[in-house]
């Protein structure tokens, strides 16, 4: 149990002191991983808001719809196809798909404009938080 004081005692010998910065960073820095092969995807600490927001939720011309979040990195992911600007969710934006580089899953899309950047799209039940390192 963490106790704050006004003149914090150090931890006794053989007993680690816990620093809620460090736990803070380490919770925003675990590991996103694919569902279905459990492939490391990207991290929480790459979360960001496009558009006002993480997450969204858009219908395809199939009619699927899809839930997804917004992460600038996703280093596990594999982007494929040419860009599209063809039913663009974000406007101005190219889209592309993004696969696990694990097993191939579709994860979501790779979206980008020249001189506003880019971000993944990840389609959130297609991902789960790992569990705390151990």
């Amino acid at each position: 149990m963490l106790v704050l004081r006004d003149n914090p005692s150090p931890p006794s010998p053989g007993q680690p002191e816990e620093i809620p910065a460090a736990r803070d960073r380490a919770q925003s820095e675990r590991a996103i991983v694919c569902a279905a092969c459990a492939g490391t995807v990207t991290s929480s600490r790459h979360r960001i808001a496009t558009h006002g927001s993480h997450e969204h939720r858009f219908m395809n011309p199939a009619g699927f719809l899809f839930h997804i979040g917004c992460f600038a990195e996703a280093i596990g992911c594999v982007i494929v196809g040419p860009d599209s600007l063809e039913y663009a969710w974000f406007p101005g934006f190219a889209w592309r798909f993004a696969l696990c580089g694990q097993c191939g899953g579709h994860l979501g899309w790779h979206f980008r404009s020249e001189g506003r950047g880019a971000f993944f799209g990840l389609i959130l039940n297609r991902l789960r938080q790992s569990p705390t390192d151990a």
